[in-house]
């Protein structure tokens, strides 16, 4: 893909957020050079097995950049990384506020150099408030935007992801964020600095929640996309211990579930009856045991139910979906060894 081809971005970024933020810009075809400083490296080269050097997930999140080791502590350091900056695009940076101008590469230095450059700053809380300077990873960014609220066991128990929805959800903000500023700069010829909270990036998340909330309405009891308060739009164990998605939130998608599986006493004629208080749910989670979770979706291909395996991540290669789509690609490393990542979701003809 090459519609940010021409395009080129000083990375400064390490961990997950901003090195997925620079791996997405550069799938999408601009140059992308990340910078390390012996005394500053990317944690993530030792984070896990080791290939060719460094781990699978640099490996997958930065194969597509160019690699440049400055340490721009030094005075000639500095010459080099401002060399370079005076033909960027655009520059993003994952430190705490005030450490890139501890440095003398804060925007005002840089904007010296190069008055069009797009500055972009991703950290967990933002600038220029009482928390900014607050440490905090992916779990505190989803604790404070009401996220893990809306993540809890039958007890109420927050339950932490398996994956970081903060990191990767504000990784998707910045890419946003950082090509809205290349149109104004395209369109005045000036440069922007560009603040993005980790936090706020998941603000959007709540939409549906509070919605209900400043509606009058308990999310916890109305909110009937959140697998816990209706049959129809649950997770349901099958006879070999896999999973099924089942999301016939409209009432004709329920109803031809029920009659698919011969269950026409199911159907209903109002939403608020598919509700766990009004629906004997129990029904519904024996007859699904009673068949594999390939085989239900053998039954449903092609019926408008809106069902889906619960893949696990063991799966996904070999699934029928991701093959199709071409969900992962192969990439080199600088040795040759050959690994996989996953490619940009989008497609542009």
């Amino acid at each position: 893909m090459n519609i940010l081809e021409g395009i080129t971005i000083i990375d400064f970024t390490r961990l997950l957020p901003g090195p997925m933020t620079t791996h997405l810009l550069a799938q999408m075809g601009a140059t992308v050079i990340k910078i390390e400083s012996p005394r500053r490296m990317d944690y993530v080269r030792l984070s896990g097995v080791q290939v060719d050097g460094a781990s699978m997930l640099f490996h997958q999140l930065n194969h597509n950049k160019t690699m440049k080791m400055i340490d721009y502590s030094t005075e000639e350091g500095k010459a080099e990384i401002f060399d370079l900056i005076k033909n960027a695009d655009a520059l993003i940076e994952q430190f705490r506020p005030g450490a890139m101008d501890a440095w003398g590469l804060g925007y005002e230095d840089v904007r010296k150099v190069n008055p069009a450059l797009v500055y972009v700053a991703l950290t967990g809380y933002g600038q220029g408030n009482s928390y900014a300077k607050e440490a905090g990873h992916d779990f505190n960014y989803l604790a404070y935007a009401g996220i893990m609220s809306l993540l809890k066991d039958e007890k109420g128990k927050p339950t932490v992801p398996d994956t970081q929805f903060a990191d990767i959800g504000g990784a998707y903000m910045a890419t946003i964020a950082l090509q809205a500023a290349l149109l104004k700069k395209a369109r005045t010829g000036e440069g922007s600095f560009v603040d993005v909270a980790l936090t706020d990036a998941m603000n959007p998340f709540i939409t549906i929640p509070y919605a209900l909330y400043k509606g009058g309405l308990d999310y916890r009891q109305f909110n009937i996309i959140n697998g816990k308060t209706t049959v129809n739009y649950a997770a349901y164990q099958c006879a070999d211990g896999k999973w099924l998605a089942i999301a016939a939130m409209e009432l004709k998608f329920w109803n031809n579930l029920c009659e698919i599986v011969g269950k026409p006493a199911w159907k209903r004629k109002q939403d608020f009856d598919t509700m766990l208080h009004a629906f004997p749910k129990q029904e519904v989670e024996e007859l699904f045991k009673t068949k594999s979770r390939d085989e239900w979706m053998d039954i449903f291909k092609g019926e408008d139910v809106c069902a889906a395996p619960v893949l696990e991540i063991e799966e996904l290669e070999d699934a029928e979906y991701h093959k199709e789509k071409n969900t992962f690609e192969e990439f080199e490393t600088p040795e040759g060894t050959k690994l996989k990542t996953i490619r940009i979701p989008f497609r542009v003809k």
